[in-house]
């Protein structure tokens, strides 16, 4: 399976070691015919943008030098963080709608909204591993957070790395995202979620898209790992948004509008 793009990278502005244009250069390599910037939200700490405002200074960037790559689309992107139980994004609507895409996922020491949902999400998840009650307390909590992030954030493109350091249930899940049309991440990155998760999710029919996930230039557009599972688990090719006949990210995007935020 051929892909047409890899929407998932990161650059210095968060925690990537490349800059914007080696990014494009890198994709363009790998033949791709698009390629999204994607960094991480403020509210995670050190491998946050310091500031929302500079997913606006790097989009006039891009405007500068796009003409310099007729052969691929550059978009602008942003992995937010997921702050609550209740799905609030650490990115304001009026950056949001200032994306072409947005992504979000669970990450660690993501500054919560308040201490009563810093201790739901990630002091437990810290705890799951004291005992069953623990483990499955954090899953529980885990799993709400991530659900309540598609149900509450309409624009929402792609859900990030599903069950990577907050362990989920993932047929919960990916009955969200088939609810909402979230795309379901195969991130090669970590190479997750791994293959009992992807055959949990493809039961339940979510449409997935394959990403790099890549912070450094070698790995712009390296989307083996997911290319050999989704055809070693005979997955459709139709349920691949970025297949190379998907036809790009115009055919999946979201209108970014009415953002959980706080």
């Amino acid at each position: 399976m051929e892909l047409y793009g890899d929407y998932h990278t990161h650059c210095r502005l968060s925690d990537g070691r490349q800059n914007e244009e080696e990014i494009i250069n890198a994709a363009r390599e790998r033949g791709l015919k698009e390629v999204a910037i994607t960094d991480h939200g403020p509210l995670a700490a050190v491998i946050g943008v310091g500031d929302a405002d500079e997913y606006l200074k790097l989009r006039d960037r891009l405007d500068a030098i796009v003409n310099n790559y007729p052969d691929i689309e550059v978009l602008l992107g942003a992995e937010a963080n997921i702050r609550d139980l209740q799905g609030t994004l650490d990115l304001p609507p009026e950056i949001i709608v200032e994306l072409d895409i947005l992504i979000a996922g669970l990450h660690p020491y993501t500054l919560p909204t308040s201490i009563k949902d810093g201790w739901a999400v990630f002091v437990q998840n810290s705890l799951r591993h004291l005992g069953r009650g623990q483990q499955e307390k954090a899953i529980n909590n885990n799993t709400k957070a991530t659900v309540e992030v598609v149900y509450n954030n309409p624009q929402l493109d792609i859900l990030s790395h599903p069950g990577l350091f907050f362990t989920v249930d993932i047929a919960e899940v990916a009955r969200a995202c088939v609810a909402k049309n979230v795309l379901f991440e195969i991130n090669c990155a970590h190479e997750h979620p791994g293959i009992s998760a992807i055959i949990e999710a493809d039961r339940v029919g979510v449409d997935f898209i394959i990403n790099s996930d890549a912070h450094f230039r070698e790995t712009v557009g390296n989307l083996n790992y997911g290319v050999k599972l989704v055809k070693k688990l005979g997955i459709a090719p139709e349920q691949v948004a970025n297949r190379r006949q998907g036809g790009g990210y115009k055919q999946w995007r979201k209108n970014k509008k009415n953002c959980t935020y706080s």
